[in-house]
């Protein structure tokens, strides 16, 4: 058995030293509590692409629930997801998802600068100090994402809430609490995604991606659309948040690439690419051998769970050279921030343009950016992300 553990809150901070361990000592882990853990990019990219891998929601999330036992409610939710989909189901949830996010992202052209732009008049209003999740990162991805969807500016706070808790409330390190809550969080946020479809069905109001789809020739059930929504929503709003933090995070630790982004602004894009290897907020999916799977040197028992560390994929030397260096110039960076294979990040392309908002504003309307205390970090794994990041800057 190793001598580390890649989910111990101790590791929170810095998981990297012991992802480094693992793929050392043993890269294909089978752990104790029955499960595979894998941390080379090779096999973690190859999981991610091959078809016998499921990820079917009741032998990922209730692998141990009895036929007569209740579903948790927000299992009963996002099993419905495309997140939750195998192919060929999958394709029917992806396409008219995809198709939805593109139109609707061509109405919000320039939306997230204005947004990004408003937030930093207001820390400049409020002083030289902020917390940037709390004041920034989180807000514009809030608001961003409620106007994709179409959502109503004045129910963002409770859509955040329930958004966090429903995240809590999927992660591995969850407590029964926060079971309890994520599952009251599930339970309103069908009643008030229903209340939404029916109003933009009754009124005719297709704006947003959900008008678009309760508007549209059904390909999914109603009760598909809200899983997908509420996917939409929890993971737009809280990997987008982490993400930007994280970002910050990175340059300001990194000095001489944040100089670097400054003075070549035309590395925007590949820093972009480059931030989320290095410290991405996705840092693990899972998948289901649907038959018996060999990886590496080892083979996966039909029925038997993997977790795709791809935190740890993401700073593998044998696919990127110097892994644990930030290089916003970085060319060749094939990472796997946003997934792989059917399942990779269907609105990539939006959560990219977010960022390369959120990053490019900060850094046009300030200076000297710097910590003002220390980092906390979320109590989660799957979603590495920062609760607080205070900060002082000159304009």
């Amino acid at each position: 058995m190793l001598p580390v553990n890649p989910f111990d809150r101790r590791a929170r901070r810095d998981p990297y030293p012991i992802y480094l361990y693992m793929r050392t000592v043993e890269p294909v882990y089978r752990s104790p509590l029955g499960f595979w853990i894998l941390t080379r990019y090779a096999d973690c990219r190859s999981v991610l692409e091959d078809p016998r891998w499921s990820h079917d929601a009741d032998n990922l999330l209730e692998p141990n629930r009895k036929p007569t036992e209740p579903v948790d409610p927000l299992v009963r939710l996002i099993r419905a997801s495309i997140a939750f989909s195998d192919p060929p189901d999958h394709a029917r949830h992806r396409r008219p998802l995809e198709t939805a996010v593109r139109s609707a992202s061509r109405g919000m052209a320039g939306q997230a600068d204005k947004v990004a732009s408003s937030l930093m008049d207001l820390l400049h209003e409020k002083g030289m100090t902020a917390d940037i999740v709390q004041a920034y990162a989180a807000p514009l991805a809030l608001y961003v994402m409620a106007d994709l969807l179409g959502l109503p500016a004045e129910e963002r706070g409770q859509l955040h809430r329930w958004g966090r808790e429903i995240a809590a409330g999927l992660d591995p390190a969850v407590q029964s609490g926060g079971v309890l809550r994520a599952g009251a969080a599930a339970m309103a946020i069908v009643e008030y995604m229903q209340g939404r479809i029916d109003a933009a069905r009754d009124g005719k109001d297709f704006k947003g991606v959900l008008g678009r789809l309760a508007g549209a020739t059904p390909r999914l059930s109603t009760w598909e659309l809200i899983a997908d929504l509420t996917t939409m929503l929890v993971t737009g709003v809280e990997a987008t948040c982490a993400f930007i933090g994280n970002a910050v995070l990175a340059l300001i630790a990194n000095p001489d690439q944040m100089a670097l982004l400054r003075r070549q602004p035309e590395l925007l894009n590949t820093s972009i690419e480059e931030l989320i290897r290095f410290d991405g907020p996705i840092h693990l999916t899972a998948r289901v051998a649907a038959e018996d799977v060999p990886v590496g040197k080892s083979t996966v028992p039909k029925g038997e769970q993997v977790i795709v560390l791809l935190g740890a994929a993401n700073r593998d030397p044998a696919r990127f050279v110097d892994p644990d260096r930030l290089d916003l110039a970085r060319a060749d960076n094939p990472h796997l921030g946003f997934g792989a294979g059917a399942h990779s990040c269907f609105a990539a392309a939006f959560a990219r343009s977010l960022t390369r908002s959120a990053i490019a504003t900060l850094l046009g309307r300030v200076s000297n950016l710097e910590l003002d205390g220390t980092p906390e970090w979320n109590d989660t794994v799957t979603l590495r992300g920062l609760s607080r990041l205070p900060v002082k800057f000159t304009a």
